[in-house]
């Protein structure tokens, strides 16, 4: 199996009630018929994608934003992108970008995706139509 998967796929249990950490018995606690009778998938991308979706606007933006970057984008290139009227917002992401787990910062001042998945995940955001003008606008 993918340990990504298994770790996302954990955390989506736990953020949806489904799985939670009984501190009276010391020990984590589910109700399995109820997770069996949850449309599970099998495939990360998706899984990454659903919570993706949830996310605000900001947070969605910068997302798209760093996935048309790659991997990683400089502190200062969002510093940048976010004093433009579109894309005004992305800075407002980045604190829910980090604790919701899809990138972190290094000691360069790179903000990076987690995976590559989360990445795909990020980049899919932006529908295949919209995708050559999402690039333009960021070239300008």
């Amino acid at each position: 199996g993918n340990p990504f998967f298994v770790l996302e796929f954990m955390q989506s249990l736990q953020s949806r009630g489904l799985l939670r950490y009984n501190s009276l018995q010391k020990r984590w606690v589910w109700n399995e018929d109820v997770i069996r009778g949850e449309e599970i998938t099998e495939n990360v991308l998706h899984l990454l994608s659903s919570k993706m979706n949830e996310l605000s606007d900001n947070v969605q933006t910068l997302l798209r934003v760093m996935a048309c970057y790659g991997v990683k984008i400089h502190a200062l290139v969002i510093g940048y992108l976010s004093e433009t009227k579109e894309y005004s917002g992305i800075r407002n992401g980045l604190e829910e970008a980090l604790e919701g787990g899809f990138i972190v910062k290094d000691e360069e001042g790179y903000f990076q995706f987690v995976h590559d998945k989360v990445h795909e995940a990020a980049y899919n955001l932006i529908s295949r139509s919209e995708r050559n003008q999402f690039h333009y606008h960021l070239g300008k």
